[in-house]
């Protein structure tokens, strides 16, 4: 993972999940991810291929120039991005793994912003289907698209997230991560 927002979310959902394979939507507190909230959305799974956006943060919003909650999240990759976009998503809602996407998201003239996107399950509160909590991330100044909005998303490389309470390497990768302070990601796919 390239950012600590990234980080500190996934924790967050490994903390709420414990034991289980996922967490419950209803579990997830606002304040408990307050800094992540501008940029953070919530997915439901309606069928193969629909996953309408229930929630969305301002900051998403203003940086698609519209209220994203309602529509349809594989609307917003581009063509050739897509079965990407569907392949993590997925991912998700079957296995129950979080996921991280490398991306670039666009203006309408090209202008470029690089991004990271993570994409974590939880199960409905009433059985509503899948839900996912994402988040994304600029990893560069926002200034550089010039006040212009993004009309699509470009995956540049996608990986499960590996080493938590459910594979055997879990006290492996606490140890090495605060030993050299760094990241472990397996890349399974990548394009």
């Amino acid at each position: 993972m390239l950012n600590a927002h990234t980080q500190k979310l996934l924790s967050y959902w490994r903390r709420l999940r414990g034991d289980r394979l996922v967490p419950r939507k209803d579990e997830i507190d606002p304040r408990a991810i307050k800094d992540h909230l501008a940029f953070s959305f919530l997915v439901q799974r309606d069928g193969e291929d629909r996953y309408t956006f229930r929630l969305a943060g301002t900051g998403l919003c203003d940086l698609f120039g519209q209220e994203l909650k309602g529509h349809n999240f594989i609307h917003y990759w581009a063509d050739e991005a897509k079965s990407g976009a569907r392949t993590a998503l997925s991912r998700v809602a079957h296995l129950g793994v979080p996921t991280v996407a490398v991306c670039v998201a666009e203006t309408a003239d090209l202008k470029p912003l690089r991004g990271e996107m993570i994409l974590v399950p939880f199960e409905g509160a009433r059985g509503e289907g899948t839900m996912m909590l994402g988040h994304f991330q600029p990893l560069e100044p926002l200034a550089r698209l010039g006040g212009k909005k993004l009309v699509r998303i470009r995956m540049t490389t996608t990986a499960i997230l590996t080493g938590d309470a459910h594979s055997a390497n879990e006290i492996a990768f606490e140890d090495k991560r605060e030993a050299k302070n760094a990241t472990h990601l397996k890349v399974v796919a990548s394009r």
